[in-house]
């Protein structure tokens, strides 16, 4: 007899052995999330089964980084200084400039293992958590095989830290993996700054786990969000990738048809057509408002992604001039090993239309049209 999964946030509470707090942040951020699962996700048996299982071991992981905080206060202390941030919309290179960033000698970005399990068991060393990464990375390509071809998973290699915001619940992420649209609107209007605070205190365990240079952190949402990312930050330093919004939305579409059809029963492509030209736009404006309201403290660099994709190497050394790191010819050839080990589309070719979306390429045009530098 197959158990129900009823996504009940007492039980999941229960289940990782995590107190009850209802005035915590990230617990209101969990029954929000856990109501429109159940009411609004559309999730298949197996894939509420997946769901329960990641929302009960984000909070284990919140368990773990409180205990580690709490038995070692030294953690509390590691320095995160000048921490650089990539961003810029979905599909718009941020993947790319960050892996190139990591082949810098000056630089390091964790990889998904530690982003996933920021403290480590006892007795478990790196390569056996990398290895139950890897796993995870493994069984989300075999529900949505398309995504091997979209975005580069490996467990030994950067990836986005929307890991860390999600052990909050407070994470656009979730909006992309699943029909959450009443905790969509929850999210935006309650903000991301304890989230980032979250956000910092598992950097801290990473970083002390294994510390060392300045850190390289990469997720598109911080876009969004970068009033309340700088908060937390007042340092940092964001690389902004720029592309075609009108391209990147339907692009964003096809990104998010594939992973919501890992998890869920029915997918409305128009809907999702609709959620993603809303929220583009959403966070357009709001980057135009913020980029010139960032504290002094704050470096902004930007960069294109046609450029990138004509000369990667030289939008590299523009951004490690930038950055005060520079492009040494080891590092160049680090960066071109990587280039040509990983030549784009090297997993598969995709294709997306945005008319696929119910949406119409040339009023995405000219809706973005402001937004858009050629």
């Amino acid at each position: 007899m197959t158990t129900q999964v009823t996504l009940d946030t007492t039980a999941m509470l229960a289940e990782a052995d995590h107190p009850v707090d209802p005035d915590a942040h990230y617990q209101q951020g969990l029954h929000r999330l856990a109501d429109a699962l159940r009411r609004e996700a559309r999730l298949h048996p197996q894939g509420a089964a997946a769901v329960h299982a990641g929302l009960v071991a984000a909070l284990r992981t919140r368990t773990a980084v409180d205990r580690l905080h709490a038995q070692v206060p030294q953690v509390g202390a590691v320095p995160v200084r000048r921490p650089i941030f990539v961003t810029g919309l979905l599909r718009s290179g941020t993947t790319l400039v960050q892996n190139l960033l990591t082949e810098h000698p000056a630089l390091r970005a964790p990889a998904l293992w530690e982003l996933m399990l920021p403290v480590s068991e006892p007795g478990a060393d790196a390569r056996t958590l990398a290895d139950r990464a890897q796993g995870y990375v493994d069984e989300y390509y075999r529900v949505a095989p398309l995504l091997r071809s979209m975005h580069f998973l490996d467990a030994n290699r950067p990836d986005e830290c929307h890991r860390l915001t999600g052990n909050a619940f407070a994470s656009m992420v979730y909006g992309m993996r699943y029909r959450v649209p009443s905790y969509d609107r929850w999210l935006d209007e309650t903000g991301m700054v304890q989230a980032y605070r979250d956000h910092r205190r598992q950097l801290q365990a990473i970083l002390w786990r294994r510390p060392g240079r300045q850190v390289v952190l990469k997720c598109p949402f911080h876009l969004w969000h970068l009033r309340d990312l700088v908060q937390v930050y007042p340092d940092a330093r964001i690389v902004v990738l720029h592309r075609d919004p009108a391209v990147t939305v339907a692009s964003t579409c096809l990104l998010c048809e594939t992973v919501r059809g890992a998890r869920t029963a029915t997918i409305d492509r128009h809907e999702i057509g609709r959620q993603w030209s809303t929220a583009v736009g959403t966070g357009l404006r709001r980057y135009a408002r913020d980029r010139g309201t960032l504290p002094p403290t704050v470096q902004l660099i930007e960069a294109d992604y046609p450029a990138l994709l004509r000369d990667p190497i030289a939008v590299l050394r523009d951004i490690c001039d930038q950055l005060g790191i520079g492009l040494a010819a080891p590092a160049e050839a680090a960066m071109r090993r990587y280039l040509a080990n990983h030549p784009q589309y090297s997993t598969g070719a995709y294709r997306y239309r945005a008319e696929d979306y119910g949406l119409d390429p040339a009023r995405l045009a000219r809706e973005f049209a402001a937004f858009h530098r050629p």
